[in-house]
Order: structure tokens, then sequence, then C-alpha cells
């Protein structure tokens, strides 16, 4: 994994952004997401205000011209650079420091900054060199660590976050991670000023107290269909482990495209070696957390 000087700021005070901190659009605000110091033009569902320290990322308006036959929905051009297009929705110019989007016939913010976050964000976190897995995480209670979960989109992570948020649990992220190699350890990062539940179209609840990164202790997959009886949980052994992180890449096509994906091995490794990494199936039905399941979490106190 990319070794990262330093540890991220960890702010409980820190909230999510509101239409109000985003006075009209073409102001550029300071937020902070997975670690990194952005301004934005446009408001980022899940960022957390009061960014500080030089400015990692900027997100501007402005023109991204249509580059023709493409693999859709994305294209590397020559540049190096990447374009993401939604068709009806925008076109977003990714490079390691900056995203362009342009809007497609008067497309609203609040659709244009779901793709932002749910594909651009995390393309822009690839092409810097990071591990960017398909998992929300929290910390719990008393804990000094948090716990990812992995899944498939419907698998439950959201409805989990919000039993854990119900729990005094702290949010690091939503529906995407970044994991990073520190001096110390794991850190997980993300968005982490609330979390998204229901389908199309998806609705965000803000939540305070969210934290800038965390270290990291450990990484479930929730698995499909649930269980009949009693929670299962086993952990797997290293090799799977690597697997089962390969397979939750998140937006896998974006390394694969910049040709990342045979470097990721040996980080990937690394990480599967480092966090224990866990298979989950929760109990059908199952609306609160059972005790076995509060104990797998609570391995990061």
């Amino acid at each position: 994994m990319r070794a990262r000087q330093g540890e991220c700021i960890r702010n409980a005070g820190q909230g999510h952004c509101t239409p109000a901190e985003y006075a009209k659009r073409g102001e550029m605000s300071l937020v902070r997401a997975y670690c990194l110091t952005i301004r934005s033009t446009l408001e980022i569902p899940g960022a957390l205000t009061g960014g500080a320290g030089p400015v990692d990322i900027v997100i501007s308006e402005g023109p991204v011209p249509a580059e023709g036959a493409q693999q859709r929905p994305y294209l590397l051009r020559e540049d190096g650079r990447l374009v993401f297009e939604m068709a009806g929705v925008a076109r977003y110019l990714c490079d390691p420091q900056s995203i362009v989007f342009e809007r497609v016939d008067d497309a609203p913010d609040a659709t244009i900054a779901g793709y932002l976050i749910a594909t651009a964000l995390p393309a822009l976190l690839w092409m810097r060199g990071e591990i960017v897995l398909h998992a929300a995480a929290a910390m719990l209670p008393g804990a000094t660590s948090a716990f990812a979960v992995m899944g498939e989109s419907g698998s439950g992570k959201s409805t989990l976050l919000r039993a854990l948020v119900a729990m005094g649990a702290r949010i690091v992220a939503d529906d995407t991670i970044c994991v990073r190699q520190t001096a110390t350890g794991v850190e997980a990062s993300g968005l982490a000023g609330g979390y998204f539940l229901g389908e199309a179209p998806r609705v965000f609840h803000p939540v305070e107290g969210g934290l800038d990164g965390a270290p990291l202790a450990g990484i479930a997959l929730l698995e499909t269909p649930r269980a009949a009886g009693p929670p299962e949980i086993h952990r797997v052994p290293r090799l799977e482990a690597l697997t089962t992180l390969i397979a939750n890449r998140h937006r896998p096509r974006v390394p694969l495209l910049l040709g990342l994906l045979p470097g990721l091995m040996v980080p990937m490794a690394e990480l599967g070696g480092a966090l224990p990494v866990h298979r989950w199936k929760r109990r059908e039905g199952a609306a609160t957390l059972e005790p076995e399941e509060i104990a797998l979490l609570g391995g990061a106190a």
C-alpha cells in the first residue's frame, strides 16, 4: 500500500455540507473527504466542512468536450486524463488533482453530485495511486479503530450503518473507503457526513460527528442470501482474503483501464495480511445487531 506521511485529521466536530454553506453555484468551498482537502463549486454529500491546509483536489464546472467513440462510460485520453460520461447528466474530466464536470441539459446539482461521489471521485483516487474498496466503515462507541463492511449494492451496508449510528457509532465512510498504510498501520477514510438509503432516488441522511479518518481494525464481507438461523461469521485465510479484496474494488474498470491492476497485487496482499477479513451472513429479517455481530465489530475496541 502506498505510504502516507502522518495520519488524517480526526475531527468529530465537523459536519456534513449544507446548501447554505455553498451560497450559490460558482463559489468554492473547502471540505474534507478521504483525508483530502477539496475545493469545490458543487455540494458534495457526505463531505465534512472545515477543510484546512493545502488544497489536494479542485472540483469545478467547465467545458468537457465529447470525445466521440469510447469505451463507455470511460475514456482514457492521450494526455492521461480520464473522462467519465453519464448520459443525460454530465461529463467528468478527471486527473489526480482535479475534476471538471459539464452538465447535460440542465441536469440538477444533486444528480451530478451523486455520480461525482459514486464514480468520478473514486476514479480520481485510483489515479492518485490509492486503493479504493466498495465498503462502509464506522467506529463503535469505546473503540479506538474502525471496522469496514464490504458488499455488493443492496447487500445491506447502508442499512447496517444506520443501525450502528443508532448505537452511537461514528461514520468513517458510507459506500466507498480509501485504505492507506501509515506509520502505525492501516487507515480508512471516506465521506463521513452521512449515509444514503433506498434505491433511485437514494435519500441522503446527514449525520454529525463523522470521522475524517480512523485506524482500521478489520473488514467483513456481507453475503447474501442471509442466514436462516443465527448470524454466520468466519475469518477467511490470507489467500481468500486477497481474492475477496480484489473482488470488492470500487469501480474496478478504472484501475484496469489505467493499467494499474498488476501493481495492485502486492498492496492488496499486504492489506489482506495486515487485517482480518471475515465473511458475514446476517440473520434473515434481523433489524438489530446480535451479540456475535457486535463482538465482531467490537474487535476494534
